[in-house]
């Protein structure tokens, strides 16, 4: 990146699967799995979808068994991988992202009203929580495109007794 900064993003370069040869296949694969942090890699199942006719596609086992262990990496007849797994897993993983969301969210308006000086910290957040319902009832916005900043210097304008003043402050030398 010129910026010099790392990106916060795992960045995954995927080869066409079609053309490498089955044991290259294989090492992507295995690649692959270890960045997404699975244990044994080289034992999740491998399978590889075979055109029959236009109804009709068989599923060929490359590797491992036909088990429960999830996922499966599977390659399309384009050489494109695609990842098996049970509605069960995706809701988990949907779950943690959810959640990952909301502590995201959560250290973002903390972040906003620590900025402000707040008095008690709890009472400024249970305004913000008040304020942010209502918000968020009166449209069909969602709580991560409202501007916390705004909102909690929204509140300290209405509400200045819950913040430090700095102007109120005596900072003068005490000799």
């Amino acid at each position: 990146m010129a910026s010099g900064k790392r990106s916060r993003y795992m960045k995954f370069n995927i080869e066409d699967l079609k053309n490498l040869p089955a044991d290259k296949q294989l090492e992507e694969i295995d690649a692959i799995a270890i960045k997404l942090g699975m244990p044994k890699p080289t034992q999740r199942p491998v399978l590889e979808i075979k055109p029959v006719d236009d109804k009709h596609k068989i599923l060929e086992l490359k590797r491992g068994s036909w088990s429960d262990e999830q996922p499966w990496f599977v390659i399309d007849e384009d050489g494109k991988l695609m990842v098996f797994s049970s509605a069960e897993a995706m809701m988990g993983i949907m779950n943690s992202l959810q959640h990952m969301g909301e502590e995201v969210f959560k250290s973002r308006l903390e972040r906003a009203i620590a900025k402000e000086l707040p008095i008690d910290f709890h009472d400024v957040w249970t305004v913000a929580i008040h304020e942010l319902q209502k918000r968020l009832e009166s449209s069909d916005a969602e709580p991560s495109s409202v501007n916390l900043e705004n909102l909690v210097k929204n509140i300290k304008r209405e509400h200045p007794n819950l913040f430090y003043s700095l102007k109120n402050l005596n900072f003068e030398d005490q000799d």
